[in-house]
């Protein structure tokens, strides 16, 4: 956000902005020239949107500080002055729009103690293209109104041709109503300034996006990263930031809020990114802002880091590498929402990132006692990788694997030759097999006296593949015993994928 001090021999401003496809920032106009004149403290907030049809919409906030302006008396003996805001913008062919409009304060009985900010809103439809924004900003009852004028130029995308971000918006915290779009919202939920003090705990922005479906068809999944930078050396305080999934949809919008409690004194720089489930950045758009919080300095918040109870702490004990394995082995366990953040995460994730979400993944878990379902989990992740990783592939890629994590170990595991249901005399044929027996389990639902048949296909290494089960949603392949005792004619490829086992059939333990 920038602040500007436009004199009367002002006669152009240039901006330094960093959306690529939207443009927002803050212009105030203290015109103050001749001595006749009055001092005018005008707020002219602008964005950039991109629209449905390849143009966008330039929606402008204005707001006047009333102490700057003249106050007349009313025939009802109250009082009221009226800001005029002159607006034009043109490409660099011919004009697009002109229009001038009044700000009206209030009445009020006393003119002397009105220190409100009062504000409107104007939205303006415009084609791609370049285009230089000039507003005049004066005093109705000033007898000779400044004919200066500032000026920034925008830059609309067309979000027909790819992927289109709007800047980001700062608003005040819980003031957004996501029912309404951007436009729609009343002018007070927009933030006055990028200047955050030691009361402003939580930023609040809104950003949104548009043109993925192009090359993302509808609902594919996208990731959406928060990051804040360090503005002099572009490090990445990744411990304030958020990851989200999202939908690749022809609009999407989001606001964000972010505890900056702790964020030390500094310049900095927003960063909101839309990335597909490999990671590759497919846009971005970012800010600039300033915090000042002399209660910590960076020191302090390096030192303590969001160490919050133990679970932080064991989480805090594991190096990177170890926290990466862990985030990559929720794959099984984790709902279908979050496969794409996961393998994100795996692949680019910061170790910030990867900290932040297994302390959310894990309270999410067990409101009860995260601890201990982490400290479960990172059990079975060890065991896991001591008996069923290969030398390409991880334990929690393997299916062996896959099942111990999400269902935990089994009550008793048989193999080819402990195999109690085995006929005597067929041993020659017999590929290696492994039964895990689990007496109970409560996930998906409650279930009982449910098996897992797994096959070594390849004698070449150790990686078994689960062929049946009678578990809920898993593979089913009723002929499992003959495929294991007559592996050298049979077609694995045969199963069906698609074959899974019915809760209602009675047989169990096939």
């Amino acid at each position: 956000m920038i602040f500007l001090i436009l004199q009367p021999n002002f006669h152009s401003v240039r901006f330094r902005f960093f959306a690529a496809a939207a443009v927002f920032s803050f212009l105030v106009f203290c015109l103050s020239a001749a001595r006749s004149r009055a001092q005018v403290a005008a707020l002219v907030d602008f964005a950039v949107l991109p629209g449905e049809s390849g143009g966008g919409n330039l929606h402008l906030v204005f707001g006047v500080d009333g102490r700057s302006l003249k106050f007349q008396k009313q025939s009802n003996g109250k009082f009221r002055a009226t800001a005029i805001f002159a607006i034009v913008v043109n490409d660099s062919l011919r004009n697009h729009f002109a229009e001038k409009m009044e700000l009206q304060t209030p009445e009020i009985q006393d003119s002397s103690g009105f220190y409100q900010i009062f504000s409107n809103t104007r939205t303006i439809g415009l084609p791609a293209g370049n285009f230089t924004v000039e507003i005049v900003a004066y005093d109705k009852a000033d007898a000779n109104p400044p004919g200066d004028k500032g000026s920034f130029p925008v830059k609309v995308r067309d979000g027909t041709r790819g992927p289109v971000m709007s800047d980001l918006v700062f608003v005040r915290p819980g003031r957004f109503e996501p029912s309404l779009s951007l436009v729609e919202q009343s002018p007070g939920v927009f933030r006055n300034s990028d200047f955050f003090s030691v009361q402003d705990t939580v930023l609040s922005f809104y950003g949104e996006a548009r043109g993925f479906v192009k090359d993302f068809p509808h609902r594919n999944t996208l990731v959406g990263r928060v990051r804040i930078l360090d503005a002099a050396t572009r490090q990445s305080l990744d411990s304030y930031g958020k990851i989200k999934k999202m939908k690749s949809q022809a609009f999407m919008a989001s606001v964000f809020d972010l505890n900056i409690k702790k964020l030390p004194s500094g310049n900095y720089t927003l960063v909101w990114d839309i990335a597909d489930s490999a990671g590759k950045v497919l846009a971005r758009s970012q800010k600039n802002f300033q915090k000042s919080n002399p209660l910590y300095t960076r020191s302090d918040v390096e030192e303590t880091a969001q160490v919050i109870g133990n679970l932080e702490e064991q989480i805090a004990s594991m190096n990177t590498k170890q926290r990466r394995e862990m985030v990559a082995s929720l794959l099984p366990v984790a709902s279908a929402s979050e496969q794409s953040t996961i393998a994100y995460l795996r692949q680019k994730g910061t170790d910030d990132e990867l900290r932040n979400y297994l302390s959310a993944f894990w309270n999410r878990q067990s409101k009860e006692n995260p601890l201990g379902e982490f400290l479960r989990f990172r059990e079975l992740m060890d065991y896991g990788a001591q008996r069923y990783a290969t030398q390409t592939m991880p334990a929690y890629q393997t299916d062996r694997g896959r099942v111990l994590l999400q269902y935990g170990k089994p009550n008793l595991v048989e193999n080819e030759y402990s195999d109690r249901f085995r006929k005597a005399m067929q041993n020659l044929n017999t590929v290696p097999y492994e039964i895990w027996y689990y007496y109970t389990l409560d996930k998906p639902v409650k279930q009982s006296d449910v098996i897992f048949v797994f096959v070594q296909e390849n004698r070449g290494n150790e990686n078994y593949r689960l062929l049946h089960s009678t578990g809920v949603g898993e593979v089913r392949n009723r002929e499992w015993r003959k495929a294991v005792e007559t592996n050298a004619t049979y077609n694995w490829d045969r199963l069906d994928p698609n074959d899974r086992y019915d809760p209602n059939d009675s047989k169990k333990f096939r």
